[in-house]
């Protein structure tokens, strides 16, 4: 069964699954789908090709699916996607998707979008990512799963963040971000691995080792990012965590936050 407020405009086309419930004064375009058990909060709109998928909660006055904010854009059918479970809190934005990337914004499953947060168009999030309050994404980001970005943060367009990296509050990230680490600041800088998260998701004492070792050759040990690489390949070999560090950096566009 599906619950829509005496208020709500319900455009004809959307497609509600069973268990929706659409909140006061809320606007739901006639391209939007919404996934089983999604409960979606009043005075919220959610218009252009948007999919939500089931168990989320969309909370109040956000708004989902707006053309993005480039002017380039001339209203070509680009799309939202929204993952699973994931949580969307008060005046949050999510913009879809220009047209020089992807075609598609995407958060994934059981991510957290806490209050005034904005993700632009082309941004990809992975699964459990928390962005908290006032955090600010611009064009084309792509963060990694798992990881944390603190409040009042902006990150530049085109930046990459690894999985499972934090940043904290109030940073200003201007270059990729490297998975498993901590920055901070402005220009935002590494001050050490993300060693409590790590521990919670489950990392075994000797990954978490690995990456302390990986994390002393690229930022403390004065060896430039390629002689790191190297040193990392050859003495880690055989540490899928550091592998993934190692390939992250060697495809990073931008450089890493050093």
């Amino acid at each position: 069964m599906v619950a829509i407020h005496p208020t709500a405009v319900v455009e004809p086309g959307a497609e509600l699954a069973g268990g929706v419930s659409i909140g006061a004064y809320t606007i739901v375009g006639p391209d939007v789908r919404v996934g089983q058990g999604t409960s979606v909060g009043s005075h919220t709109i959610l218009e252009g090709r948007t999919e939500i998928g089931a168990n989320c909660r969309i909370g109040t006055h956000v708004i989902i699916g707006t053309p993005p904010q480039d002017v380039k854009y001339r209203g070509e059918p680009t799309r939202v996607v929204i993952g699973d479970r994931t949580l969307v809190r008060e005046f949050a934005t999510i913009h879809r998707a220009s047209t020089g990337g992807s075609g598609v914004t995407t958060v994934g499953p059981d991510s957290f979008i806490m209050a005034y947060a904005h993700v632009a168009h082309d941004c990809h999030l992975g699964d459990g990512v928390i962005l908290a309050s006032q955090t600010a994404l611009g064009g084309h980001v792509e963060i990694g799963r798992c990881a944390v970005i603190g409040g009042v943060t902006g990150v530049h367009q085109f930046v990459r963040i690894g999985e499972y990296a934090f940043v904290g509050g109030c940073s200003a990230v201007t270059q990729d971000i490297p998975p498993y680490v901590k920055v901070v600041g402005n220009r935002a800088k590494p001050f050490g691995l993300n060693v409590v998260g790590l521990r919670r998701h489950g990392f075994s004492l000797e990954a978490i080792h690995a990456l302390k070792q990986a994390y002393r050759i690229v930022f403390i040990s004065g060896l430039n990012t390629s002689q790191a690489l190297a040193q990392l390949e050859q003495e880690f070999g055989g540490s899928p965590e550091v592998q993934r560090f190692v390939d992250f950096v060697k495809r990073s566009q931008r450089g890493i936050s050093k």
